[in-house]
């Protein structure tokens, strides 16, 4: 890297992206170099894969940058493959050398359960990682062992001359000396102009004033104090508001130059102050059930919230959850959490040791965590307690009559729960189990007759669920990936009339009890249950007759309450033909190919129904005249793709519109008029059509990928629209004859996109009798390199407003013959020929209705249809490069006055891909 000054690298990093954190000073304690600045895009540049630094500590204060610079650079290092292992590990300072060890593990995915000994879990971890290139990133770490390395049992790269990285970052110079690092860097201060900059961009505007400008300098240049004071500046309705705001934060931060450390509290605490109302503040509070290492999942926050009664004010849970995502997105702007990229987000440990103080009712304890504590007797009204005890067994009845939260989440020894547990906790509302190694709930889960949320996720070692059928409050059940769950005990959901999501899926249940046809059920989850059979209505069982199991959609959505149904491939899960109606709105997923989904708290507004499948028969004996798409099928995405197991699609509704919308939107600006559908089928690597017949012909809009045959079924596509074909490899031939027929007389296709088609020779085959495509408006052709012809001569296509034709390199003629423009294209507005180098000749005469025409790499096109009659344009713009304009041939040299030639110039890449 060089021996470079800090002025050179200030003068790149002003214009960086990372100008928010720009240098850091480094030191290299083992002689490798003096001390001095690099840029953030040298740390991750050089150091992650020059070899000499194998071991790097980024130390500084809270709030400097230290966690965004490992997360940037372990995200740089992921996208470049350069390492065989990555692996991510968030620490605590109050963790000890054992239980950093039990986190790594976690991390690397090796079983730290049963009777295994720390030393045995060391052991696995250096198994697991030596002999492999691994980037590991020890984050918050606080050491004070020597040989720390060797002691959490990681091979140490400076031993092992694999290329291997440590990247560890701490507050603590301790840990930097015992860590003995290669190198350690320790982020720079912001400028006051950054810190300034920093400030603007949070808050979304320019704050100029000179109070302001006093109080950034509070802030000593640390990001998180910028976003902190960003936090109680954002979201002022009136200047007199934010006057106000700005001496009271004068106030709170009180005179310059005390401590960073100490004017980042006094911030957190003016920022608390400063949240809109008690609720968020409450929603605050809640957060610090979790621990310091650990991301709290949005998917369970808002529902925690909800269901432990601190959004109260919202009627419905719709409504709650509207509010919660509000409150959220506040303490996100407030800078009092931190929102991570995987949907999680986390507290700032300066934040949370702050609040953590004058939080109300908050106290600590070895072995838990009180919030909202009415009084000194925890035994007795305690109301929110997590668990954080290493103990294996729950045992004995505790009385804590007032409790309303008990979250038991990632206490990985937890395997036994007492009976008698459970049985002075009436008021209990949410309980959380949630990566536990429970075989079986107590008896005594049946007094919890005032929970609203039972959450049981990734608990591997459960085998049975039983004793909930009292839980008639309950609103959420998630038990997702408990993989060896076999059995729900029969009749467990029949006085559950408020349930609003069921989630089983990752399960290895065989059947599921009948649910009450009365309840609120809202999204029920049932992806990767290999076992599940539905197809029995009941089935008896030993001293009991005839249990009743429920059989899927019907039974689930005769209510018109179910919004999100997700099935795993269950053999016969689907009669359509049975099914008069399903509730209009509904995300229904037919797949094993959903691994890690979120649960969706959002709801269908448009009533659009979504679907998604893995295979066509799962649509066998959906008809044309089915009544379904009378009400359930009104509006419509349905989706048919085979995932691979590499692959993955998010279940969130709100997520899979916008995924799969985004390139229906992209398209649609090429061309004039896109077609806004109700009805959109999705069709990807699929060879059998003949199970979505009664689909395709009432689609409006249709998308065929990756498609094998050559039989499209068009002429099964009464109702489209809109039609894009891509990359199917094996089509020669777009449309056969009596697919044109069929489309010429009843069709009411008028936009078609193809592209990618490597084997594509022909748009319409062996049609001899004139005839005319009325219907067809809009046409574009991309990346079609056989293509030599597009249209016969006897076609027609008197409406054709828009063609493009793009990187056809083999193209050479639009039509076999020469045809007169006025005859063939009549209507034909917009025409746009990009990378043709073989193309010759567009038709003879003129393009009466021509008005933009754009040509690029067109070097044999010496000729254009462009003439003034009676019918044409006053003004013909084109678009192309000066040397072709210069080289074309006319057969009127006055025509040119009617024509504004505009040279691509600097905006090719934009003008290329406009209408």
């Amino acid at each position: 890297m060089g021996n470079i000054v800090a002025s050179c690298f200030r003068k790149l990093e002003r214009k960086s992206k990372f100008s928010n954190y720009p240098y850091f000073f480094t030191h290299q304690p083992c002689g490798l170099g003096r001390a001095r600045f690099i840029s953030f895009q040298d740390m991750v540049m050089t150091l992650l894969v020059r070899p000499e630094f194998r071991v790097i500590v980024i130390n500084g204060i809270g709030g400097s940058g230290k966690t965004w610079a490992a997360k940037a650079a372990f995200k740089h290092a992921r996208s470049i493959c350069h390492f065989d292992e990555f692996t991510w590990v968030s620490l605590s300072k109050g963790f000890s050398l054992e239980r950093c060890i039990e986190k790594i593990a976690i991390c690397l995915s090796i079983d730290t359960g049963e009777d295994i000994s720390i030393e045995s879990i060391r052991v696995k971890i250096k198994e697991k990682l030596i002999g492999r290139k691994f980037l590991l990133v020890l984050d918050n770490a606080c050491f004070i062992e020597e040989n720390v390395l060797e002691k959490l049992g990681i091979p140490h790269p400076q031993q092992y001359n694999l290329g291997s990285k440590v990247i560890v970052t701490t507050r603590t110079t301790r840990t930097d000396r015992v860590m003995k690092p290669d190198i350690s860097i320790t982020p720079i201060p912001l400028t006051h102009e950054e810190a300034h900059d920093l400030l603007c961009n949070k808050i979304g505007k320019d704050i100029n004033s000179s109070r302001t400008l006093d109080l950034v300098r509070h802030c000593y240049g640390l990001p998180l104090s910028v976003i902190l004071l960003a936090g109680t500046l954002c979201d002022l309705p009136r200047q007199q508001t934010y006057d106000d705001v700005i001496n009271n934060a004068s106030v709170s931060l009180g005179v310059f130059q005390i401590s960073e450390f100490h004017t980042m509290r006094r911030l957190v605490k003016f920022g608390y102050s400063q949240l809109p109302n008690d609720a968020t503040k409450d929603c605050l509070l809640y957060c610090l059930l979790f621990r310091e290492d650990q991301e709290i999942p949005i998917k369970y926050l808002i529902p925690f919230w909800i269901m432990d009664g601190l959004l109260s004010e919202a009627n419905e849970f719709q409504e709650a959850n509207r509010v919660g995502k509000e409150i959220l997105n506040v303490l996100v702007k407030h800078g009092m959490l931190h929102l991570e990229d995987n949907d999680c987000v986390r507290m700032h440990d300066i934040v949370r040791e702050t609040i953590s103080i004058f939080g109300s009712g908050y106290t600590e304890h070895p072995d838990y965590y009180y919030v909202y504590c009415n009084t000194s007797d925890v035994d007795m009204f305690c109301n929110r307690i997590s668990l954080i005890s290493r103990k294996r067994e729950l045992f004995g009845s505790p009385k804590l009559f007032g409790i309303s939260t008990l979250l038991l989440r990632e206490n990985c020894h937890i395997d036994v729960i007492s009976e008698d547990f459970f049985l002075y906790m009436g008021m209990l509302r949410v309980l959380d189990l949630s990566f536990t190694r429970i075989v079986a709930l107590p008896s005594s889960i049946s007094c919890l007759t005032s929970i609203r949320m039972l959450l049981m996720v990734e608990c591997k070692h459960l085998e049975e669920i039983q004793h909930i059928d009292a839980l008639s409050m309950l609103e959420v059940l998630d038990a997702s990936g408990c993989g060896s769950l076999k059995w729900v005990e029969p009749g467990s959901f029949n006085h559950m009339v408020s349930l609003k999501i069921l989630n089983f899926s990752g399960t290895s249940i065989y059947y599921l009890p009948s649910l009450a046809a009365n309840m609120d059920l809202r999204e029920v989850l049932l992806q990767d249950c290999p076992h599940l059979i539905s197809l029995l209505s009941t089935k008896p069982s030993a001293g009991i007759s005839d249990i009743a199991f429920i059989r899927y959609p019907y039974c689930v959505s005769k209510t018109g309450v179910v919004r999100n149904l997700q099935l795993g491939v269950t053999k016969g899960v689907i009669d359509w033909m049975a099914m008069m109606w399903v509730p209009c709105g509904l995300t229904f997923v037919l797949s094993d190919g959903f691994s890690g989904g979120k649960v969706s708290m959002d709801f269908n507004e448009d009533n659009r129904t979504y679907i998604y499948a893995s295979d066509t028969r799962f649509f066998q004996s959906l008809d044309k005249g089915s009544p379904l798409w009378l009400n359930c099928f009104n509006k419509f995405y349905i989706v048919i793709f085979p995932l691979k197991d590499d692959q993955f699609m998010n279940n969130d509704p709100r997520v899979m519109r916008t995924q799969l919308f985004q390139d229906s939107y992209l398209k649609k600006k090429h061309f004039a008029d896109g077609i806004d559908t109700d009805r959109f089928l999705e069709i990807d690597c699929v060879s059998n059509f003949r199970c979505i017949e009664g689909i395709l012909c009432h689609a409006e809009l249709v998308s065929l990928k990756r498609v094998a045959g050559t039989d499209l079924v068009v002429k099964s596509m009464a109702a489209a629209r809109e039609l894009w074909i891509e990359n199917c490899e094996q089509l020669e031939n777009l449309f056969l004859v009596e697919e044109v027929q069929v489309l010429c007389a009843t069709s009411k296709l008028q936009n078609l996109w193809i592209s990618n088609m490597q084997s594509l020779t022909s748009f319409c085959k062996a049609v001899k009798d004139t005839t005319s495509l009325n219907c067809l408006m809009h046409l574009l052709l991309d990346s079609c390199p056989k293509l030599t012809l597009l249209f016969p001569s006897s076609l027609r296509l008197p409406n054709l407003q828009t063609l493009h034709i793009r990187f056809c390199d083999s193209l050479k003629r639009v039509f076999d013959k020469l045809m007169l423009g006025e005859d063939v294209l009549p209507s034909l507005r917009s025409l746009q020929l990009w990378e043709l180098p073989e193309l010759t000749y567009v038709c003879g005469g003129i393009l009466p209705s021509l008005k933009d025409l754009k040509v690029r790499g067109c070097k044999g096109l010496t000729k254009i249809p462009v003439g003034v009659n009676e019918d044409s344009p006053f003004f013909t713009t084109i678009i192309g490069d000066t040397p072709w304009w210069s080289n074309l041939i006319w057969d009127d040299e006055t025509i040119k006055r009617w024509i504004l030639f505009r040279n691509w110039g600097p905006l090719l890449p934009h003008l290329a891909t406009e209408g």
